[in-house]
C-alpha cells in the first residue's frame, strides 16, 4: 500500500494493472534546503478489483507553511476514502448508474471533510509553534493571525488528484493545478475534464487560473472537478497523475502530453522493472533542465496479455 519500492498488480475485469509512482525533491528547493511539498500514495486489491491512486502538492510558501503535511495527509485520506466507499459500493451491488449522482456530489465534500478533521486532529497533537507564526505573519497585516485562528487549515494548504479504476468504472478527482493524462488503446493522449470524451455532463474545460484552487480553501468542495466513465467510455492503457512541476517543465502542452505515449512506449518495451529503476531519475532530471520544482508521478498501467 503506497510503497514506492514494490510494484502492485491488480486485476480488474480480467485485465491486470501495475500501480506505481515516484516523488523527487525539486531541483531549486535543493538548493533553498526546502523539503518536497508533494505526496504520492495508492491502494490496491485483487479481491475487490479496485487500485486507487493520489498525488498531492502542498503549497509551500510562508502562509502555508505546514502545507507537506496537507499534502501528505490529502494524498492517504483520499485514497482511504475512495477505498471504503467503493468497497461499500461493490458490497451493496450498486451499479455505475446508481451510485452517478453520489460520486459526483457527495464525495468531495466527504474528501474534504475527512482532511479537515485529519488536519485538525494533527494541529491538536503539534500546536503552532512562535517560530510557524511568525513566518506566517511576516508583513503581513496583524488580522492575517485572526484569521489563521479562525481556520488553521491555511497553514495546510494542497491540491489533490485522485483517480480510482473499477471493474465497472474510472473516477477522477481534482481540486488546483496538476494534470491527469490518459493513454487509450488507440494512443490517444486524453485529459479527462476536457470534453473529449462520452458523457459530457460529467466534465469541465481545463481552466488556467492565477491562483490555484485548495483543500484548505472554505467550501472547497465545491471547487472539485469530478470525472466519472465507465469501461465502455473509456478503455485506457495508462493513466498518469502528476503535479504541476511537470507540466511547467515544459515550454507548451503538446510537449508535455508527450510524456503519456513516451511512458507507455518504456513500459511497453521495456518493462516494470525498469521504469521503476529509472523514474525517480527521470524526474530529478527533468526538474532540473525545467520548472526546479516538485515532481511527483503516479500511474496506473494496464498489461497486455
Amino acid at each position: 500500500m503506497g510503497s514506492l519500492s514494490d510494484q502492485q498488480y491488480i486485476s480488474v475485469d480480467r485485465r491486470n494493472w501495475l500501480i506505481y509512482g515516484a516523488s523527487v525533491r525539486g531541483a531549486s528547493h535543493e538548493r533553498e534546503h526546502i523539503s518536497n511539498q508533494d505526496s504520492i500514495y495508492w491502494r490496491y486489491s485483487k479481491q475487490e478489483d479496485i487500485g486507487i491512486l493520489s498525488v498531492a502538492d502542498g503549497h509551500g510558501s510562508d502562509t502555508y507553511f505546514r502545507s507537506k503535511f496537507g499534502s501528505n495527509i490529502a494524498a492517504k485520506i483520499a485514497t482511504q476514502t475512495m477505498f471504503r466507499f467503493i468497497t461499500q459500493c461493490h458490497s451493496s451491488s450498486n451499479t455505475f448508474s446508481s451510485v452517478r449522482d453520489i460520486i459526483r456530489y457527495s464525495i468531495p465534500r466527504i474528501l474534504v471533510k475527512n482532511w479537515n478533521n485529519r488536519v485538525t486532529s494533527h494541529i491538536n497533537r503539534n500546536p503552532f509553534t512562535t517560530y510557524e507564526l511568525d513566518k506566517f505573519l511576516g508583513k503581513k497585516d496583524p488580522s492575517s493571525k485572526d484569521k489563521l485562528e479562525r481556520h488553521p487549515q491555511i497553514a495546510y494548504g494542497s491540491t489533490l488528484l485522485t483517480v480510482a479504476v473499477t471493474k465497472d468504472y474510472f473516477l477522477f478527482f481534482q481540486i488546483g493545478d496538476g494534470n491527469i493524462l490518459v493513454v487509450d488503446e488507440h494512443r490517444n493522449v486524453i485529459a479527462p475534464f476536457e470534453k473529449n470524451i462520452n458523457d459530457s455532463d460529467d466534465k469541465k474545460s481545463v481552466v488556467t487560473l492565477n491562483t490555484t484552487d485548495s483543500l484548505c480553501m472554505e467550501s472547497s468542495w465545491l471547487r472539485f472537478k469530478v470525472g466519472i466513465y465507465s469501461i465502455y467510455d473509456l478503455k485506457p492503457r495508462l493513466i498518469l497523475l502528476t503535479t504541476d512541476g511537470y507540466y511547467n517543465s515544459f515550454k507548451d502542452e503538446t510537449g508535455f502530453r508527450k510524456i503519456g505515449t513516451d511512458y507507455l512506449d518504456i513500459l511497453d518495451n521495456y518493462g516494470q522493472q525498469y521504469i521503476q529503476s529509472k523514474l525517480e531519475f527521470l524526474l530529478k532530471e527533468t526538474s532540473q533542465k525545467g520548472s526546479g520544482d516538485d515532481i511527483t508521478l503516479g500511474y496506473l498501467y494496464k498489461i497486455n496479455q
